[in-house]
């Protein structure tokens, strides 16, 4: 007999460091919902894991952070799982599905899904799909997976759960909201708007239920490259009372749109239909999907525009489809389901990816559609600001009650006229002397081991972690000599970060540092290069089982440092190929090839 839909449950759960896997988790709980199934979508670490044994179907959606650790908001989670008490056969009643979000241009691509994946399985676990591997990389970054695994998902819980999924015909252009958004002051309501009080930054309310949570004051926000330089890299200073960090801890910093976007998105939402302005007060309840805490009290439309929603995030084929519901241009329409289809995402790419068009000229471009725009909409159009992670710069022993970040402004020409720029980087260079950020602090990535000699590889922006962690050893007038720094950058008198810190090393710690200045000579040089005519110090340390730490852009970099380690294995180990190769595996399995790189 065929199951009633009205009689399945559906958990999904998420692990996101950003917020990519929430969003993807929560748009597998919309195609839920047109099918009629009950189902919850929370973080892992919010979910009460005694449950997990009399579940019969869980959808895990899970992003990687940096070497394959799993996301914050899924440790707790996961430690209960590696938990070596729990019998193997403990899950045997489970079926489960995993998609994990990567980028296949990190070594540790997908690691986390992949571990998650292999642990339920040994715990007698059964896989309904395939795990899911989703790329930032491809053509259509993470959707070009999700798509399908997503339709193989529906089509497998039909077969094996024996449940009839049919689609009402009016649900495909049906909105399916996840919060209840109601228009809580109108303009002009003066009554309403005397009693209520909106904070400046609506993420400080949080202080008080969020310990990590802290505040700091701008001290510094100085240019540090040259004024005729390409690019403008940045050494911002915070100044915080009784800050708590080590070495290799990362920054999260929640940016806000700038007062041209916001102004924009204004202009945008006044040509509607029925108008909605900076002023007007929205109130939001939950539905079946937890209210963020920043949402659970009255807030303006400009507050969101400003502080909560992305006013740069790049639409993805749910943009689309959501537009395509409201839409009642047959022109319009047509080109939204068109980017929704298999053949038409060639175009959407052409559109969107290639040039890097945000919401707003996405917006712009249909605005016969935007005119149908409302409250409720928006909130399902929009994506939240998720927060950016900064390796920290500075030491807490060498400058107490600060935080150094290292930041390149991201400013760079497509085929759309206007620049386009990094929310973040240009959000920090707009800041001024005492003004406030909040942010928290976590463990990073290195796992720095101060009594080995280290290789350092820290070509421009990567340098920060290893400056928090060089300025930390002088200051506990620690000797460097069995320490190698190889840094890079395009000319020695432009762009040369930190130069007197670096210098003052070499001085005064004797640390050895080695740099490549690309541009400076007709032939290229880069960081590959001088640690290829520094092959028998980098050997001699790995020898006495120094240990190799790699920071900067996932770009080509990492891998060409990579074979330079492998040639080196090969030259002085005498090794052949193949074992040269696994020389490096083993270095990295061991902890002794850390690398912390970025897209």
């Amino acid at each position: 007999m065929t199951m009633s839909t009205k009689d399945f449950y559906l958990t999904i759960l998420y692990g996101s460091e950003t917020g990519t896997a929430q969003d993807t988790a929560e748009g597998i709980w919309k195609s839920a919902k047109r099918f009629g199934l009950k189902c919850s979508v929370m973080a892992m670490d919010d979910y009460n894991i005694e449950n997990l044994i009399s579940e019969r179907l869980i959808v895990f959606v899970v992003a990687t952070t940096g070497q394959g650790e799993v996301p914050t908001n899924m440790r707790k989670f996961w430690r209960m799982l590696l938990r070596k008490s729990l019998p193997n056969y403990i899950l045997g009643g489970l079926t489960f599905a995993v998609l994990g979000l990567g980028d296949s241009s990190y070594d540790k691509y997908n690691y986390a899904a992949r571990k998650l994946q292999k642990r339920i399985l040994q715990l007698g676990g059964t896989e309904l799909i395939p795990l899911g591997l989703a790329d930032d990389q491809d053509a259509l970054g993470i959707d070009e997976t999700i798509d399908p695994w997503t339709k193989d998902l529906w089509s497998k819980i039909s077969i094996e759960f024996d449940l009839l999924l049919k689609r009402n015909s009016n649900n495909d252009s049906e909105l399916i909201e996840r919060f209840d958004v109601s228009i809580l002051r109108n303009v002009g309501d003066n009554e309403i708007q005397e009693t209520l009080k909106f904070p400046r930054d609506i993420y400080r309310e949080e202080l008080e239920i969020n310990d990590q949570l802290k505040v700091a004051k701008l001290i510094d926000n100085s240019r540090i490259t040259s004024e005729d330089h390409f690019q403008d890299v940045r050494l911002i200073k915070l100044g915080v009372q009784n800050v708590d960090y080590e070495p290799g801890d990362v920054i999260y910093i929640r940016p806000k749109n700038s007062p041209e976007q916001v102004k924009d998105f204004f202009n945008i939402l006044t040509e509607h239909e029925i108008p909605l302005y900076p002023d007007t007060i929205l109130k939001i309840n939950e539905k079946e999907i937890i209210l963020p805490h920043v949402l659970k009290k009255p807030i303006t439309l400009e507050q969101l525009a400003e502080q909560y929603w992305d006013l740069s995030y790049k639409p993805r084929r749910s943009t689309m489809k959501i537009l395509a519901s409201i839409s009642d241009n047959n022109i319009e329409r047509e080109k939204f389901i068109e980017f929704t289809t298999t053949e038409g995402q060639e175009d959407l790419y052409n559109y969107i990816n290639r040039p890097r068009r945000n919401i707003l000229e996405l917006l712009h471009d249909f605005p016969h559609t935007t005119k149908k725009l409302n409250e409720k909409i928006l909130f399902e159009l929009m994506m939240p600001i998720k927060p950016r992670a900064f390796s920290i710069a500075s030491s807490n022993k060498y400058s107490p009650n600060e935080v150094h970040l290292l930041v390149a402004i991201v400013e760079y020409k497509t085929i759309i006229v206007k620049p386009r720029i990094g929310l973040c980087s240009n959000w920090l260079k707009s800041l001024e002397i005492n003004d406030e950020i909040l942010f928290t602090i976590q463990k990073g990535t290195f796992r720095f081991d101060y009594t080995k000699p280290m290789i350092l590889i820290g070509p421009g922006t990567g340098l920060a972690a290893f400056r928090s962690m060089l300025l930390e050893r002088a200051a506990l007038k620690h000797d460097l000599h069995d320490t190698v720094l190889f840094f890079g950058c395009r000319n020695k008198e432009k762009d040369f970060h930190c130069r007197k810190n670096l210098e003052n090393l070499v001085k005064e710690n004797n640390l050895k540092l080695f740099c490549a200045f690309s541009r400076d000579q007709t032939n290229k040089i880069y960081v590959q290069n001088i640690i290829h005519q520094q092959q028998e110090l980098c050997w001699d340390l790995l020898t006495k089982g120094g240990k190799i730490y790699l920071s900067g852009s996932s770009k080509n970099m990492p891998k060409a440092v990579k074979e330079e380690f492998i040639e080196i294995a090969k030259t002085f180990g005498n090794l052949d190929d193949n074992n040269a190769v696994e020389f490096v595996k083993k270095l990295e399995a061991t902890g002794r090839y850390q690398t912390e790189t970025w897209s």
